[in-house]
């Protein structure tokens, strides 16, 4: 499954198949307002309703694209998927699609978006992994994909050949078991200097016993491959038989650069990503630091105070074991959007910070205007009327505030702001929770909250 983003896709597709529709959750009516035909071949009266367009969904892509409509219509967020239709002629198209839920006056619901077709690039990208699977098996030298713990997990056949075992018998072994004990040493010093980040890679000559116990010298050449948190993945070793070195020697050098090149458009991939919290909707810590850097400088600029609220649910750890992972995500979804609904000028920003942290920048906004948000969350939490059986302090879901405001004088780091605010959420935590706390000592109750409009408007 392929990933990509509306960003991404006009970049990429300038020249695409596009096409636009809105679909009413409560008449299930689909309108195409554009592209269906280019899209799909297909006049609009042919598929102008969810069932009928469904219908053309591959059947192993229906159910996950429901679903995610589902989603997107009970946290009234949007969707992003990818799946493949059949087309007119048969032949089954892939499909971009990035849908956003509108609440219409009268209340009901209903989703507007685009369908790109990808066909080609989705195609492209699969003749892509192709050629790179028959580059990694039919190399003229040995490849190998490498676990952190020394495991072998991939190996192509040359580098079988070079010692002896297959690739079954590879996989119940680690790199150690066939290391010379007289190299073992300062290979995991190599090793041991690529997972603390000292170098990018390394290449060393060394001797592998052979399955039939013969010793054989290799030149050995290992990067590490990083996940997407920056944390390591696995390596991939290079292995070459130095008899064969300076024959080899130019291939090995493109078949690198090719790996390192495919490892940084990866990279420059993931880049793009969406800068949303995938769980709940909302602007994730990338789009925190990005959106407080830039209000923060302005703020300075203007000499406007900056507020922040940092909102933590009450023991939601009880929650989740009580209740399961299921209604713990769906209870973090429903505070998120309880945070947007408040904070709820364009200035204003709400941002899952981690787990069950949540924070809500306020520019523009004074001591009183951060506590009547404050007081709204509180408010608008205990209107979900939310289980929390293990909780022990209410039976409802209740969340606990920090509040803190500063006008900024330079512009630099807003870390002071922050840990502001966490020493307010930290006092209303030890004050019994289900409160808000303002940097300075004042604790508020939901039953005593008050606040003036000034800078929340």
């Amino acid at each position: 499954m392929f990933s990509l983003d509306p960003e991404f896709a006009a970049l990429a597709f300038g020249g695409a198949k596009v096409a636009t529709w809105e679909w009413l959750a409560s008449t299930d009516e689909l309108r195409w307002t554009s592209g269906q035909t280019e899209v799909y071949l297909r006049p609009s009266i042919e598929i102008n309703s969810s069932l009928s367009w469904a219908a053309l969904v591959h059947p192993d892509d229906r159910e996950r694209l429901r679903l995610a409509v589902e989603r997107a219509l009970e946290t009234e967020t949007g969707f992003r998927e990818q799946f493949r239709v059949t087309g007119k002629d048969g032949n089954l198209l892939w499909i971009f699609g990035h849908g956003k839920v509108i609440r219409q006056p009268d209340r009901s619901l209903r989703i507007s978006g685009l369908n790109i077709d990808v066909t080609e690039w989705a195609e492209a990208l699969a003749a892509a992994e192709a050629r790179f699977t028959a580059t990694f098996e039919q190399a003229a030298v040995g490849i190998a994909h490498i676990g952190t713990d020394g495991r072998w997990l991939n190996v192509n056949r040359r580098c079988c050949e070079i010692v002896g075992y297959s690739k079954e018998e590879l996989r119940e072994l680690t790199f150690a078991d066939i290391t010379h004990p007289d190299d073992l040493d300062a290979d995991w010093a190599q090793v041991r200097a690529l997972l603390a980040k000292e170098r990018s890679t390394y290449s060393m000559e060394k001797r592998y016993f052979t399955r039939s116990k013969s010793l054989v010298w290799v030149n050995l050449t290992v990067s590490l491959v990083l996940k997407e948190d920056g944390s390591p993945d696995y390596f991939i070793s290079v292995i070459e038989d130095i008899t064969a070195r300076k024959q080899l020697e130019a291939e090995r050098d493109k078949l690198i650069r090719e790996l390192e090149m495919r490892v940084s458009e990866r990279t420059a991939e993931l880049e793009k990503l969406s800068r949303t919290d995938p769980l709940t909707g909302i602007a994730n810590r990338r789009a925190l630091d990005e959106h407080v850097g830039i209000e923060w400088d302005r703020a300075v600029r203007a000499r406007q105070p900056i507020s922040l609220v940092l909102v933590d649910v009450d023991h939601f750890k009880d929650l989740n074991d009580g209740l399961g992972h299921a209604a713990a995500d769906r209870a973090l979804t429903l505070v998120a959007t309880q945070l947007v609904r408040v904070a709820r000028r364009s200035v204003d920003l709400a941002v899952r910070y981690g787990g069950d942290e949540f924070i809500l920048v306020l520019p523009d906004t004074g001591p009183e205007g951060a506590l009547k948000i404050a007081s709204q969350v509180q408010e608008a939490i205990g209107r979900l009327n939310l289980p929390n059986p293990g909780s022990s302090i209410d039976s409802k879901m209740t969340v606990s505030q920090g509040v803190a405001t500063l006008l900024p004088m330079k512009k630099g780091s807003w870390n002071e702001l922050l840990l502001a605010a966490d020493r307010a959420l930290y006092s209303a935590k030890q004050s019994g929770r289900n409160r808000f706390t303002v940097a300075g000592g004042t604790t508020l109750e939901i039953e005593k909250a008050t606040g003036s409009n000034s800078g929340a408007d």
